[in-house]
């Protein structure tokens, strides 16, 4: 809720707070909300923007800006992405029969999106099948407490993967240090039971902080922002998004997202903590594999080392694995990314619980 926090400055003066900022900015669209997305809506925030003069500083500090074009800043958002305008002074170049095919326009350049990529003709057709089943036209409604959730979790899939890496390392690792591995090969259940019931207590404890999170997120985040727009389309946030969702399944969808690759990381740690003897380089390994691949980023001219590399837990918390416009033909299947990473996901971590059996079985 950091961004509620603070105040908006103009000319070195407290215009109004931020949560001042969010209640009107959510009044604005809310006065909004019901209206069909056509030239009608564009011609008003287009007038509204024309009424702005010329700033060489920010124009949102303009009080022409305030009074009449802040109430129809995110139907501008939705122009400058379709009529790929760069700044605000290119909105009135507009033309009419543009504004009157606004869904023609906007499917043409998803096409022209999906056919400019490295993907083969079956998943170009796959993608672009796609994105013709998004409904059309769209509705608008205020939908900041959705904006608001996608950009939150993503920051909280990490601190959910940094707290079962802390959590788990010592799991198996932690009996090394302490001398506890051999009291319990010693006992009755030492093979079996017991390893089993570490496993288990590792993958709930997971499932939990992961479902504990997300509610607490969404139910935070709803209450203050509002809790408007699950049945609206995802297009409203990402207007060339291909995906025919709206933001409640999305938002479902990125919680079941993180949640299995948080899975598959704390999977990956019992393996680690099964071979290695130490939770603190088990705890460095993970950090690692969480943190690098935050700092590198794979070409999609090749798309399958891209797909490969988002394979990868912490890339996996991305909520452009749902909302893009790739499509994978892998094993004669078209899938969208977000199919094959979950399934990459759970069928990765099935098969690496066995190998933490045998892992501390083995090195026992």
């Amino acid at each position: 809720m950091g961004t509620l926090l603070g105040n908006y400055y103009i000319d070195g003066k407290v215009f109004e707070s931020n949560y001042e900022g969010m209640k009107k900015d959510r009044e604005y669209s809310r006065n909004l909300s019901g209206r069909e997305i056509n030239s009608d809506l564009f011609s008003e925030t287009i007038e509204a923007y024309s009424k702005i003069p010329f700033f060489e500083g920010r124009y949102t500090d303009t009080e022409e800006y305030q009074k009449y074009a802040r109430q129809y800043s995110e139907i501008y958002h939705i122009i400058r992405r379709v009529y790929n305008i760069n700044n605000m002074r290119e909105i009135s170049s507009i033309k009419k029969e543009s504004l009157n095919n606004f869904y023609t326009i906007r499917q043409n350049l998803v096409e022209k999106a999906i056919d400019n990529t490295y993907m083969t003709e079956k998943e170009k057709v796959s993608s672009i099948n796609l994105s013709r089943k998004v409904n059309i036209p769209f509705i608008y409604s205020y939908t900041g407490g959705y904006n608001r959730f996608f950009a939150t979790m993503y920051p909280v899939a990490f601190l959910i993967c940094f707290i079962c890496t802390i959590c788990i390392s010592p799991l198996f690792a932690g009996e090394y240090s302490e001398r506890m591995d051999s009291l319990i090969f010693s006992s009755k259940y030492g093979k079996s039971k017991m390893i089993w019931a570490k496993i288990f207590t590792g993958i709930s404890f997971t499932v939990l902080i992961c479902i504990v999170f997300t509610i607490v997120s969404y139910l935070t985040v709803m209450i203050f922002f509002g809790w408007d727009g699950i049945d609206s389309p995802i297009q409203l946030l990402f207007p060339l998004s291909i995906v025919p969702f709206t933001m409640g399944q999305i938002a479902l969808l990125y919680s079941i997202l993180i949640l299995f690759g948080n899975l598959l990381s704390s999977s990956l740690t019992m393996v680690l903590s099964a071979k290695l003897k130490s939770p603190f380089i088990v705890l460095a390994i993970m950090t690692a594999i969480t943190i690098i691949p935050g700092f590198i980023n794979a070409s999609e001219d090749v798309l399958w080392i891209y797909h490969l590399y988002n394979l990868i837990p912490a890339r996996m918390f991305n909520i452009t694995n749902i909302i893009s416009i790739y499509s994978i033909d892998f094993l004669g299947l078209t899938l969208q990314p977000y199919v094959f990473i979950i399934s990459f996901a759970i069928i990765a971590s099935i098969t690496l619980v066995p190998l933490v059996y045998r892992t501390y079985k083995k090195v026992n």
